[in-house]
């Protein structure tokens, strides 16, 4: 039994992790993808060899990428690195699947600003989990369900009622003063139209005057 342990122990230390590193210059922050080295050397290195094709700087709101195969950690440092809080954005992350093919799309006649948008676009905020499975992720670590509970409590009162207060569905009233706005602005447009209408009457009524005393005129000269 103690040597079953021994060797059980043995076989966890053998499995390594490779890093790559995304930092993103909008974010400003870095974030570490461990992806399992074991049975994956050759996807490993294959992206690796398209990476090396690129000069990575920070271009606008893009990211840069580096893969490092030449110092691997070991399993309980990747999981110890995705607890650690330091980022706003993203924890760094663990994968222990199969790591599919990823090509990026490199083009002889791309310009390098060309390059680094092909990899953002193809593995940009974590995209890397399009290609492997597996991610090693705890329950509580899960970013969602803190998601649903910061948007419950910003729906509750900054203030509480005082105990035995009646409770008022502050969106009714709300929608009631919505309401005697809509009527007060539809009263004003109502008395504004009646003294358009009634401006317009009195100008027909002082033009109709002015042409009977145009025509009285024209009758006292034919005289």
């Amino acid at each position: 039994m103690t040597d079953f342990v021994h060797n059980s122990e043995q076989e966890t230390e053998k499995v390594k992790y490779a890093i790559l590193m995304e930092t993103n210059a909008e974010e400003c922050e870095s974030w570490y993808y461990f992806i399992k080295y074991n049975g994956n050397e050759k996807k490993l290195k294959h992206l690796n060899s398209q990476l090396n094709q690129i000069e990575m700087y920070l271009l606008d709101d893009l990211s840069t990428f580096d893969l490092d195969l030449e110092h691997l950690v070991s399993e309980q440092t990747a999981k110890e690195m995705t607890k650690i809080e330091l980022n706003s954005v993203s924890f760094h992350r663990k994968f222990d699947g199969v790591l599919q093919t990823v090509n990026i799309g490199l083009k002889r006649k791309d310009p390098n600003e060309k390059r680094i948008e092909r990899v953002y676009n193809k593995l940009a905020f974590g995209s890397i989990e399009d290609f492997i499975d597996k991610e090693d992720i705890d329950p509580e670590d899960m970013v969602k369900d803190e998601n649903k509970n910061e948007q419950s409590d910003d729906d509750e009162d900054l203030v509480p009622l005082p105990m035995g207060s009646p409770r008022i569905d502050d969106d009714k009233e709300d929608d009631k003063e919505d309401d005697k706005e809509d009527d007060k602005e539809v009263n004003e447009d109502d008395n504004k139209n009646d003294d358009k209408e009634e401006d317009n009457k009195n100008e027909d009524d002082s033009d109709d005057s002015d042409d009977s005393d145009d025509s009285d005129e024209d009758e006292g000269w034919g005289q």
